[in-house]
């Protein structure tokens, strides 16, 4: 193939669009002027017209000022002859009402004295006004526990059984198990119904709640309140302290009630090293998996990370990451050290480490070395104080 000629290449070029424009400075100028953050239709209006309106208002202009003070005279007239003190209480738009300034006419009101000073005025933006006047809008009740519960691994096991068996009741009567979160009826002890609950899971992986009487499980849905129940309740503005304080003393008391006793101890003693059978229910449906999480929280404050909640699929993760974990324990501390005592009589198990420091200590003649060292005006391994290693070096 017979290569491109200049004149070809030079038609290419001419042809094909530049990859950037040029602008002068001229025009980035004249576009920097015209640049404007106002409102369009302002910016259409000349700035010389604008002026003559200002200084000789136009017809439409006057009948618009002589509208607003008309309805100003108005105003100052009506109140006047009703002569009251309520101030008038409009609706915005959002629904939310508001209180109109009064309107003082100096003519009409001989009582009426001009202030000369800010002092007794009411001042607008102030603390004191800002809590009278200002719209706090929907209260805020907050759902995780303020403090911490802390609680040992068998009260983890029992509070774990209970709010387990209150959203599978919720579950199998076709209610919404986000329900478990929702208050529960004044005076009502859930916990009463739940510790003498077993549950059970089939071969199919259907799972099954036995009471310990007939009437328990109704007892325990009717004292957790339905979603319909929960909108009516809701604290109003004047009691939010009372009815936020009420809902702390509630989740403290069922944390207490669910946590105390040994209701389980009889299946705990059958498997001692084993967690129990109910543990292993798989966690396969989310949403199931999320209730059991949001009412723990809600009771105890104890958040577990999205790693560990999507990692867990089974009853007894969800319970070792709840646990509180063991302390780690030194070597020497160990079973298998204590038992090397016994076992090898001349052997000798320290918590850490040792040094040639420690053996001439145990011997009686450090002191020597320490007092020859000193006397030599030589470093003392060992010490912190002037004739220290670090000090010398």
């Amino acid at each position: 193939m017979r290569p491109p000629g200049q004149a070809e290449l030079a038609l290419r070029l001419a042809i094909s669009p530049a990859s950037q424009k040029y602008v002068c400075g001229a025009c980035r100028v004249q576009a920097a002027r015209h640049f404007s953050t106002s409102i369009p239709h302002s910016v259409e209006i000349p700035m010389f017209k604008k002026l003559r309106e200002a200084i000789f208002p136009s017809k439409e202009a006057k009948e618009a000022a002589k509208k607003r003070e008309e309805k100003r005279k108005n105003a100052i007239k009506d109140a006047a002859q009703h002569k009251t003190t309520q101030l008038e209480i409009k609706e915005d738009r959002q629904g939310r009402q508001y209180e109109v300034a009064a309107i003082v006419d100096p003519s009409l009101n001989r009582d009426y004295v001009q202030a000369l000073n800010w002092d007794g005025l009411e001042r607008i933006g102030s603390e004191k006004w800002v809590k009278a006047k200002a719209d706090r809008g929907e209260q805020y009740l907050g759902f995780v526990a303020q403090k911490k519960v802390e609680l040992d691994n068998k009260q983890w096991e029992m509070l774990l059984h209970h709010v387990v068996v209150e959203v599978f009741a919720l579950q199998k009567a076709g209610r919404d198990v986000d329900e478990v979160c929702h208050a529960r009826q004044e005076g009502s002890s859930n916990w009463i119904y739940t510790k003498g609950a077993r549950i059970t899971q089939s071969v199919n992986g259907g799972i099954t709640i036995d009471f310990a009487q007939a009437d328990d499980e109704q007892q325990l849905l009717q004292a957790i309140q339905d979603a319909k129940t929960e909108r009516h309740l809701q604290p109003e503005e004047n009691t939010f302290v009372e009815g936020q304080g009420s809902n702390i003393q509630q989740l403290a008391r069922e944390v207490e009630g669910a946590v105390s006793g040994d209701a389980l101890a009889e299946e705990s003693a059958q498997r001692p090293f084993l967690p129990p059978a109910w543990m292993d229910i798989k966690l396969n449906d989310p949403h199931l998996k999320l209730a059991v999480l949001k009412r723990i929280l809600q009771l105890t404050g104890k958040r577990l990370s999205d790693p560990v909640i999507g990692a867990s699929s089974t009853l007894a993760d969800l319970y070792v990451s709840f646990k509180a974990k063991d302390k780690p324990k030194k070597l020497a501390q160990t079973p298998q050290m204590q038992r090397l005592k016994d076992e090898v009589p001349n052997v000798i198990v320290y918590s850490r480490r040792q040094t040639i420091i420690h053996k001439e200590k145990r011997i009686g003649r450090w002191k020597l070395i320490e007092a020859e060292l000193l006397q030599r005006d030589l470093p003392v391994p060992g010490s912190r104080g002037q004739h220290s290693v670090n000090q010398a070096r």
